[in-house]
């Protein structure tokens, strides 16, 4: 259970504005995908680990920041 971290949604449109899921890294993208899809048009930014995730316009792991 070392490896599950906290992935935060700071949603500027909803309430409440700031929620979570702890998780591991694997499931990241798929969560994004479906907060993306979910929240459609929200503003809203995401951290995993207490660092930021750069997106793209669908919600999801920009893939050009991946290495």
């Amino acid at each position: 259970m070392s490896d599950m971290k906290r992935l935060v949604f700071s949603n500027a449109d909803s309430s409440p504005k700031n929620i979570y899921v702890v998780c591991d890294e694997r499931s990241v993208p798929h969560i994004m995908a479906w907060y993306g899809a979910y929240c459609a048009g929200d503003r809203y930014t995401v951290t995993y680990n207490g660092h930021n995730i750069r997106m793209d316009l669908n919600g999801e792991i920009d893939q050009h920041l991946i290495v």
